[in-house]
């Protein structure tokens, strides 16, 4: 049966029985009959428009249906009858908050709580509004006011929490929500803001918690499935963390909070294609938003996808130049070799991720009895390029002069990398699931004198640590090839060749040159004896290999280009890659064919044991270096192969790092400016395969007996460096560009 707002009054309503048919109104609305109330006030108000309960009741029905206008006109017409009634003007208060009208809403509630001072509605609905003004003293004043009145209320003590929150106190935050949580432990907003105010001030598992908590309660919170994958991230527990926010966005996929964060939580994946979709989606809900656009970008250069590259690249360009962030400072490396570009990107990228953070202190202090503590901070503690390398100089530090420790900034594999960099620190701390202010409390203890930042902005960077201070010296090092434009960074490690005097301009950091290559090697990774046939590894039996094996961001078009010239006009040859995802092999395949060269001559292979690898570049004839993004570990192991590198240097560190390298072996005619000299090098020694022979033998004996791979002077040099950076502070000196590139300067 259906309800009917037809009326079953009989006669016609006079003075004395509308009333009576008002309250009967009043107990079809109290009774949930909502259409036959409202046919009750229709009637009433038919033949009383100025009837004041009719009036209020039907603007408190238009509110419960969802007509916050209809409401206002009604119940401003009541309380313009009768202005002495507290809930009408609660109601009316209610109606103007629906519609967004705060300062009108304030009024009404204040008007409410002038008629009726205990009102338990009022006092809590004026604070919610007042918290939303942002005027956080005087709703705390109300929620405490409701407190009062209705003590074991669970709404008004998660609000109490949320106004401590909101003015810094947060143990008395931490106090109200637990209070809330007594009184109705599955009250989700409770557990949600607690969640929140635990992960801000560290305590992440409890926080994880509180989120797991909540999502108990009501599975599709939207809020709690986005931070608690955030959370997970934190904790290194990225499969979770994905799986988290692939909920959140199928319970809301018009917001940008999941879109964005699953994107970032699939950056070490291996799933390119599906970051790529995230960072999309991201992009069409806020076209804007900061360095997503860069993101899709890189993705898109990861999977060789160039259809779009010029004009992205275009619009990158000039939204960095007029003042926006459409990239972060990594990516950017490999699409500009503007050194000026990348410190704005960088300067702009470190005021959002720590320009909350009070600047760090140094004072000065009398310089410590015994050595000099060097602390290197690192979310590449295992397997990794970064580690490798780094892995010699830890063991060669000299223990007389200099105390060494280790921090893993992310979980670390235990493989032999990681076994190896535990027995060669003094000491080593796993700092991978502590929040910044813990992690610095913990570093705290161990009393450095320097700090060194061998991530800068690449992969799980922890640039909040070094902002909140881990030492009164603070130094870039290795990780990231450019300028962090942080002012908590004091010193940047680099050589002459990567950064020239005239570039100084566009490094936030004061630069330490040291002698030779900024580059540190091991000498005592292992060159495997195997004899690879070509067969064995995809290749031809006759015609000349050139190789690259840089990731795939790193190829421009420009250069792919310039790569397909060279195969047309050296017959038989062919390009060695890497393989990194089967979408970029397709596409380099296809681009191949594009140009008019077969996909066949195109040779892909992955990743296999470092020793083994350095034996399979010996049956490569010339690497072919990227840019601007030069190699770097890459060209090491080339080199440390005997393969020789053919590079082509520009403005920009990242651009200069294998000319570097190749500077500190003396082979300078593997060392161009421009693509049309790097081109015609590249073709002149592919037809000159005795002077290339002749420069291999070069490489192997300035191998052997050279500076780059001489792993215990480069520890000497830069503790000389360190020792001129703590000696600085010490004597009360701000950091200043230090020169040790000349003999003199180590003596």
């Amino acid at each position: 049966m259906t309800e009917s707002p037809t009326s079953t009054s009989t006669g016609q309503l006079t003075a004395e029985n509308a009333n009576a048919r008002f309250m009967q109104g009043i107990a079809y609305h109290r009774g949930g009959l909502t259409a036959r109330a409202q046919g009750v006030y229709d009637e009433i108000l038919s033949v009383f428009p100025m009837h004041f309960g009719a009036l209020h009741f039907s603007g408190v029905l238009a509110l419960q249906n969802g007509q916050a206008q209809r409401a206002v006109d009604l119940i401003s017409a009541a309380v313009g009858v009768f202005n002495g009634d507290g809930a009408a003007y609660s109601n009316l208060g209610n109606a103007q908050r629906a519609l967004g009208q705060l300062p009108q809403a304030l009024t009404s509630y204040s008007k409410a709580i002038s008629l009726l001072p205990d009102h338990l509605s009022s006092v809590y609905n004026r604070g919610c509004v007042l918290f939303t003004m942002g005027r956080i003293d005087e709703a705390l004043a109300d929620f405490q006011r409701a407190g009062i009145l209705q003590p074991l209320n669970a709404d008004v003590l998660s609000n109490t929490g949320n106004c401590f929150t909101a003015l810094g106190r947060v143990q008395d935050a931490l106090a109200s929500y637990t209070q809330a949580l007594a009184v109705n432990p599955q009250h989700v907003e409770a557990l949600y803001n607690r969640a929140v105010l635990r992960v801000s001030t560290g305590s992440l598992a409890e926080g994880l918690s509180d989120y797991d908590s909540a999502l108990a309660q009501q599975p599709g919170h939207y809020d709690s499935l986005v931070n608690r994958g955030n959370v997970l991230l934190a904790l290194q527990r990225a499969p979770e963390a994905i799986a988290s926010l692939r909920q959140a966005v199928a319970v809301d996929a018009k917001r940008l909070e999941g879109w964005y964060n699953l994107a970032n939580a699939l950056a070490d994946s291996g799933d390119v294609a599906e970051q790529l979709r995230a960072f999309q989606s991201a992009q069409a809900i806020s076209p804007a938003v900061d360095f997503v656009r860069g993101s899709i970008l890189n993705l898109q250069m990861r999977l060789c996808e160039w259809k779009i590259f010029a004009a992205e690249l275009a619009v990158i360009r000039d939204r960095l130049a007029s003042g926006a962030q459409p990239i972060q400072p990594f990516p950017l490396l490999a699409l500009t070799d503007s050194a000026a570009l990348q410190l704005q990107a960088a300067r702009g990228f470190r005021t959002t991720l720590t320009g909350a953070i009070a600047p760090r202190t140094v004072q000065v202090t009398p310089r410590r009895a015994g050595p000099i503590r060097i602390g290197y901070f690192s979310t590449h503690m295992c397997s990794h390029a970064v580690a490798s390398q780094m892995a010699q100089l830890y063991e060669s530090h000299d223990r007389t002069r200099f105390e060494v420790f280790g921090y893993a900034l992310s979980d670390s594999a235990n493989d032999a990398v990681q076994q190896r960099l535990v027995r060669a620190f003094d000491h080593y701390a796993d700092l991978s699931t502590l929040s910044d202010p813990q992690a610095v409390q913990r570093v705290a203890a161990d009393q450095l004198d320097i700090a060194v930042d061998l991530n800068g902005y690449t992969s799980s960077f922890r640039s909040g640590l070094f902002a909140l201070g881990c030492a009164p010296v603070q130094v870039a090092y290795l990780g990231y090839a450019g300028t962090t434009g942080a002012p908590y960074i004091d010193y940047l490690i680099a050589d002459r060749v990567v950064i020239p005097e005239h570039s100084r301009q566009h490094y936030s950091e004061q630069i330490v040159y040291l002698p030779d290559s900024f580059m540190v090697n091991d000498n005592t990774r292992v060159r495997s004896d195997r004899q690879f046939t070509r067969e064995e590894l995809g290749l031809p039996e006759q015609g000349f290999v050139f190789r690259c094996y840089n990731n795939s961001y790193k190829i421009l078009p420009e250069v792919f280009d310039c790569w397909m010239r060279l195969l047309q006009q050296v017959p038989g040859s062919v390009l060695w890659l890497l393989d990194e995802n089967p979408t970029a092999t397709a596409n380099l395949k296809r681009e191949a064919q594009q140009r008019g060269i077969d996909s066949g001559r195109l040779v892909f292979s992955g990743r296999i044991e470092m020793s083994e690898h350095f034996a399979r570049n010996r049956v490569a004839d010339l690497f072919l270096d990227t840019f601007p993004y030069t190699a770097h570990s890459t060209a090491c192991d080339a080199l440390w192969s005997g393969l020789p590198v053919l590079t082509r240097m520009g403005e920009s560190f990242a651009s200069r790092v294998a000319g570097s390298l190749l500077s500190a072996m003396n082979l300078p005619e593997l060392i161009t400016h421009s693509l049309a000299e790097y081109e015609a090098r590249a073709l002149h020694l592919a037809q000159h395969p005795q002077e290339l022979a002749g420069l291999r033998e070069r490489l192997i004996a300035n191998r052997d007996s050279g500076p780059l791979f001489n792993t215990q002077a480069f520890a000497r040099h830069i503790e000389a460096a360190y020792t001129l950076m703590h000696q600085r502070r010490v004597d009360g000196l701000p950091p200043a560009h230090l020169d040790l590139s000349t003999a003199d300067a180590l003596t």
